[in-house]
């Protein structure tokens, strides 16, 4: 009976030797577990900064080609005002031949012909020097295309190296997943160790029919080890799907954008007031982050008839999210999933056209809300690193707030104008109120020009903008300051019109008289 009970207590602490065993076993699993955790975890951030690093590289590209067509449409401005002055010289010569064959006819009049020859000669003198200031001009603007191509070489070639960074990195991530399997084989390889180990205690616990109770308590605890060991396996099974889900998301997710102005969609609560509507969607009431904002409701049918209108979508936001004037109506963000786009701005009380249909605006109103238009505009003139055209300046377009007792004006949709123009019409903006090349491709920012006389003639006779009655509709402006700078703006040669800095100044000068 001594000897049995000898070979009991023999077998309990064998026992107790295999359970430190899988203690230990289950120890070395969960640093295995902490391991792999802190490798997905660094994986992840790597990704992340690929991410980003290609969303920049992005933005870059799209920033080059903005500028490369800009450059392009300067060139041909330039060209085309080339050819006039070709034209200009080629009439001057003709009418100098005129005035050879008069001093022949006219010898009586010898010497006031003279007179008339050297104000001529004059006049041609001065074109020549305006002709090589256009040749100066188109030489640097041809220099600037130059080395505006170079800096998009090298773009190209920094974007070829960020790409063999990310293979690189794909090849790493491939490296993780090898381990990872290796480490799956030793733990199956030890799980099987484990059940052999289990088969020898129940052969052991036939023999101990006496020590059943307390090898019952031992047996329970194997029983919750092996738990424990099964979900730790259950766990790895989850990090390797995990790990796979990661490195097969790893091209997708090379390939999306991030740009700082996306608003995740659960952030935008949307209420039933409508604000407004238009051929390319609605205005509602919204909240964001707490505050009342408005939210632009784009035609999902815009969006998703092609990719290209998303791509157009998304630059121009990336516009909007980089435009900062007090004078501009402040972007705050949008959606860019899957679902029906929301363009969230700040929320305005009311817009210039619904004001001018209520009532007369006072002069010290029309100079303040036309002065702040003015200055909105020239800050997307000479936006840098190329200048913005809005190209859709209308009474619609101008939103108001209350300062104190005045009203003052905002410009909106100054993001999305090529977006609307690329799939509403080819010719930008409303008609009423567009210059006359607007139906061609030579379009500058006297575009906008034209179209801020025609707005603000609007706002001076409350008038809806008639192209057919364009002369008599500016000859009913009272003020003989603002009818002068309206007929100045409306010019049919964009030349011929004044900058919007120069309409600053004279608006400024109006208000001070």
């Amino acid at each position: 009976m001594t000897q049995h009970l000898k070979n009991v207590r023999g077998q309990l602490q064998e026992r107790d030797g295999q359970l430190t065993e899988k203690d230990r076993q289950l120890r070395e699993r969960d640093e295995q577990l902490r391991e792999m955790g802190n490798q997905l975890t660094d994986i992840r951030r790597q990704l992340q900064e690929r991410d980003g690093q290609l969303t920049e590289k992005d933005r870059q590209l799209r920033e080059r080609d903005e500028q490369l067509r800009e450059m392009g449409n300067q060139l041909t401005d330039i060209r085309r005002q080339l050819q006039e002055r070709d034209g200009q010289l080629t009439e001057k010569d003709r009418q100098l031949r005129e005035r050879d064959e008069q001093l022949r006819e006219m010898g009586n009049q010898l010497t006031d012909i003279r007179r008339q020859l050297q104000e001529r000669d004059g006049q041609l003198t001065e074109k020549d020097r305006q002709l090589r200031e256009r040749d100066e001009e188109l030489t640097e603007k041809t220099q600037q295309l130059t080395d505006t191509e170079g800096q998009l070489q090298e773009k190209d070639k920094q974007l070829r190296e960020k790409t063999q960074q990310l293979a690189n990195t794909q090849g790493q991530l491939q490296e993780k997943d090898g381990e990872l399997k290796e480490k799956t084989q030793q733990l199956a390889n030890t799980q099987g160790q484990l059940q052999e180990k289990d088969e020898e205690l129940k052969e052991k616990t036939q023999h101990l029919k006496n020590a059943e109770e307390q090898l019952q308590e031992k047996d329970d605890e194997v029983s919750s080890l092996e738990s424990r060991l099964e979900e730790k396996e259950q766990q790895v099974d989850e990090l390797e799907d995990s790990l796979s889900a990661t490195s097969q998301a790893l091209n997708k997710l090379s390939r999306q954008q991030l740009p700082d102005w996306v608003i995740p969609r659960y952030q935008i609560q949307l209420t039933e007031k409508c604000l407004g509507r238009g051929g390319w969607g609605i205005v509602v009431k919204g909240k964001y982050c707490g505050c009342t904002v408005a939210v632009k409701q784009i035609y999902d049918d815009l969006l998703k008839s092609s990719s290209y209108y998303r791509e157009l979508f998304e630059r121009e936001m990336n516009i909007a999210s980089r435009c900062r004037h007090p004078c501009l109506l402040q972007f705050i963000g949008a959606t860019n999933d899957e679902g029906t786009p929301l363009f969230v701005t700040e929320l305005m009380e009311t817009i210039l056209r619904a004001l001018s249909e209520q009532r007369s605006l006072s002069p010290t109103e029309v100079s303040v809300i036309s002065l702040d238009v003015a200055q909105a505009l020239n800050y997307l003139h000479l936006k840098k690193p190329s200048p913005i055209i809005h190209r859709d300046i209308s009474s619609a377009n101008v939103l108001l707030w209350r300062e104190a007792d005045q009203w003052r004006g905002k410009v909106s949709d100054y993001g999305t104008a090529n977006f609307k123009r690329d799939i509403m019409t080819a010719c930008p903006g409303s008609r009423i109120y567009s210059a006359p090349e607007a139906l061609t491709e030579n379009q500058t920012a006297k575009v906008d020009v034209y179209s801020f006389g025609v707005l603000l003639c609007e706002i001076c006779t409350r008038k809806l903008p008639d192209p057919d009655r364009r002369d008599e509709q500016v000859a009913m402006v009272k003020n003989r300051t603002l009818r002068a700078l309206i007929r100045r703006c409306l010019k049919r040669a964009p030349g011929a019109r004044p900058s919007m800095e120069d309409i600053i100044g004279e608006l400024e000068q109006s208000m001070l008289d």
